[in-house]
């Protein structure tokens, strides 16, 4: 049977994608909420949480482009046991905010480190070298990072996998960090493939329970790219070899 997922909706770009249209899955439109694009001011984050809260709870989120990633952050808010965050993402979303109240794409991972008393280390994956050597060094203990530029991160990751940190984990994904003949995002992208994203995740799903996963990184209805029909299919096709990733690890996913 097919596992239920949330998505959610800000900029249209699911109404041009196909791969969920099989699947039972929940629709929660943020369409008309304003303040939440890149940054999110209070109003709109009491507003999503309040929404997720209510929402039937699921495994698997699709969250939008990847100015939404920030969402995470409410979803680890409802984790009350220790774990570690698996983060694919081309950056390392752990900046400061430049606006110090605001949560946002690029600082979510910080506010994380900061206020989530679960959470054990985040493992961040497909990162930019440069980016990766401006995390602050208050963080850098908590903070595990296979970059990019890794000659194997695959096996890194693998070895990683069998060090003895057993916490389960919540996989967040970032589609930017796949290289752009996969997907077509709306940040610059990194080189890891579908495959080596699947390999990945199947050696940190034969070492830990898995407590949900989410997955961004679409461009949206309005912003005009090359070929964006073409756009929009390969990213749902990408979307789609996720999901069958994940449904064929569900048991490590826990009930």
């Amino acid at each position: 049977m097919k596992r239920k997922m949330t998505i959610l909706n800000f900029d249209n770009a699911y109404k041009h994608q196909h791969f969920y249209r099989k699947m039972p899955y929940d629709w929660i439109d943020f369409t008309t909420l304003s303040g939440a694009d890149g940054y999110c001011d209070e109003e709109a984050v009491t507003i999503i949480r309040e929404r997720l809260k209510k929402a039937e709870k699921t495994d698997v989120h699709y969250i939008d482009s990847g100015n939404y990633h920030y969402v995470t952050y409410l979803y680890l808010e409802q984790i009350h046991v220790p774990f570690m965050l698996v983060l694919f993402d081309h950056h390392t979303d752990l900046q400061p905010s430049m606006f110090a109240e605001l949560l946002s794409c690029g600082s979510w991972v910080k506010r994380v480190l900061d206020e989530n008393v679960y959470i054990q280390k985040v493992i961040l994956i497909g990162a930019k070298e440069e980016l990766i050597r401006q995390i602050p060094k208050e963080y850098q203990e908590k903070v595990i990072s296979f970059s990019e530029s890794s000659m194997d991160m695959e096996q890194s990751v693998e070895l990683f996998s069998e060090s003895g940190l057993l916490y389960p984990v919540y996989i967040s994904i970032d589609k930017d960090v796949l290289d752009e003949s996969e997907v077509k995002t709306n940040w610059d992208q990194g080189s890891l493939t579908v495959r080596q994203l699947k390999k990945i995740y199947e050696h940190i799903c034969e070492k830990h329970k898995i407590l949900g996963v989410d997955i961004c990184g679409e461009i949206r209805e309005f912003e005009q790219v090359s070929q964006s029909e073409l756009a929009f299919e390969k990213n749902s096709e990408a979307n789609e070899e996720i999901l069958e990733m994940i449904e064929q690890e569900s048991q490590y996913l826990f009930e």
